[in-house]
């Protein structure tokens, strides 16, 4: 087997040119090796949780290793390469994902039962639920014909905008919904990060009623940014009712949690505000 191959069986990109045994060969090389370092570790710790770990490994990957086995089938069912853009087409992108939820919310609440944090691990995994039955049913709207405008290629509704940023509202709100002592503002942030949702994942409706097409970068960012920036300050105001004056958290967890979620946000804004301006530049 000459370098080129064995290339190729390393990072199985091109599966077309793989055979059935090349593709397996493949799988064994990513999990096999892992299952005798959990082994060894198992051994050496006396802890089955090393074994634990590569079996989530494994149920996370499941759909890629899937994907690897039967190409051909998916090609024929779902279109995988895009006629219209390089790439995959959005109705296979939307598949992809879904069939990634049960992996992730089985690893996620796996892991949260060992760290005996399993009702998080529950809320956690809810906000997953919205976007996966968004692009699994709404095959109509995330699918290539969106893409296309006249005689012209453009955005259209793509599934991992749209996706992703119900799944972030999902679990931003959902964390926040749980850490409340109040119950009734607790289910009242629930409720409206469960709105947020599905406004993510309804781009076709807001293009019948806004101004601007949603269906082209520009519009999809102002439409995006619009419905975070108005979730994040709802969110805030809902939050607020877990500190007051005198009693303000501030401990470790608390502290990185509020870093690392207003640096993001402060991040995408400057992002998305130089993307528009970029393409107002154009």
């Amino acid at each position: 087997m000459d370098n080129l191959r064995i290339s190729k069986i390393l990072l199985p990109l091109d599966i077309k040119s793989l055979s059935m045994m090349e593709r397996i060969c493949s799988i064994l090389i990513y999990t096999i090796p892992l299952l005798l370092l959990a082994i060894l570790t198992c051994m050496n710790l006396n802890d089955f949780f090393s074994i634990v770990i590569w079996i989530l490994y494994c149920i996370l990957f499941s759909p890629w290793f899937y994907y690897l086995l039967n190409y051909e089938r998916l090609e024929k069912k779902y279109k995988i390469m895009s006629d219209i853009r390089f790439g995959n087409s959005y109705e296979f992108l939307s598949k992809l994902m879904v069939f990634s939820v049960p992996g992730i919310i089985i690893t996620i609440i796996t892991i949260t039962y060992f760290l005996n944090q399993l009702n998080l691990g529950i809320v956690i995994s809810s906000a997953f639920i919205v976007p996966s039955l968004a692009l699994y049913f709404r095959n109509d709207v995330f699918n290539d014909e969106s893409c296309i405008e006249g005689e012209e290629i453009i955005l259209g509704y793509i599934p991992t905008w749209y996706g992703l940023l119900s799944l972030a509202v999902g679990i931003y709100g959902y964390f926040n919904a749980f850490k409340l002592s109040n119950l009734t503002i607790a289910i009242t942030l629930g409720l409206i990060t469960l709105i947020f949702q599905i406004l993510f994942v309804i781009p076709d409706k807001f293009n019948r009623i806004l101004s601007f097409e949603v269906r082209r970068k520009k519009g999809c960012l102002l439409l995006l940014i619009s419905l975070s920036i108005l979730f994040f300050l709802i969110s805030m105001i809902f939050s607020s009712h877990m500190a007051n004056f005198n009693n303000i958290d501030l401990t470790f967890e608390s502290i990185m949690m509020k870093v690392i979620t207003w640096s993001i946000a402060i991040i995408l804004a400057i992002l998305f505000a130089r993307k528009i301006k970029d393409m107002n530049q154009k």
